[in-house]
């Protein structure tokens, strides 16, 4: 996130992130991806024991490239939630992802759809169908949910594939004189989620915090 919105000018500091105990964070060993492997395969164990073993490898395969491309990117915090809700007890599949964003010194007149857009892509201005701001431990934050459309390919050349809904909520915090702020962003495959979805990532958004270096560090 950092590369593309541009915070090479912000003083470098550190965020003290607000989650659960038992988070699953998939960057906390940052480019060491031995130990990164195995705890995604351990995870993944754990959520399919009866899935075939060259199944799981698939699916660790895929985390470990997400690892990869938010590394490069620049993303600080990237969690996996893969457990019943309490509420419903449907299985949520949900990833939250975090990271720094250079935000306008009036960040209280900032324009949430063209900020993601510059961190993402153009489509996402589009894709907010809700927002609010209320205060958070940094200061400020602007909140959305949308329930957008992805295309999901079929087999065959020629194919166009399906239209299905997903579950995107998005927290931006930050302090009220701006300079940077925390991006917080969370998908899930089942729409009717996102409202629970948006819930966690508010709190993580409204809670952490950023943490200056000093001097003598």
């Amino acid at each position: 996130m950092s590369t593309t919105t541009g915070t090479t000018g912000i003083t470098p500091g550190e965020v003290k992130f607000f989650v659960p105990p038992d988070w699953f964070d998939l960057m906390a060993d940052g480019a060491d991806k031995e130990a990164t492997r195995a705890r995604c395969a351990e995870l993944v164990r754990l959520t399919y024991p009866n899935t075939p073993a060259e199944r799981r490898e698939e699916f660790t395969n895929g985390l470990l490239y997400c690892h990869d491309r938010f590394l490069a990117d620049g993303v600080l915090m990237y969690g996996v939630i893969t457990a019943p809700l309490a509420s419903t007890g449907a299985q949520a599949v949900w990833q939250v992802y975090a990271g720094v964003v250079a935000v306008p010194e009036r960040p209280a007149e900032v324009d949430l759809g063209e900020l993601l857009a510059q961190v993402f892509d153009q489509q996402f201005a589009e894709k907010m169908a809700y927002v609010e701001s209320f205060p958070t431990d940094m200061g400020l934050g602007f909140g959305f949910i949308s329930q957008p459309p992805v295309l999901v390919p079929r087999d065959g050349e020629g194919d166009p594939g399906t239209e299905m809904r997903t579950g995107l909520a998005g927290v931006l915090s930050c302090p009220p004189d701006g300079g940077r702020g925390l991006l917080v962003i969370g998908t899930c495959l089942d729409p009717d989620q996102v409202r629970e979805l948006a819930g966690l990532v508010a709190v993580i958004a409204g809670h952490s915090v950023f943490v200056s270096r000093t001097s003598s560090e």
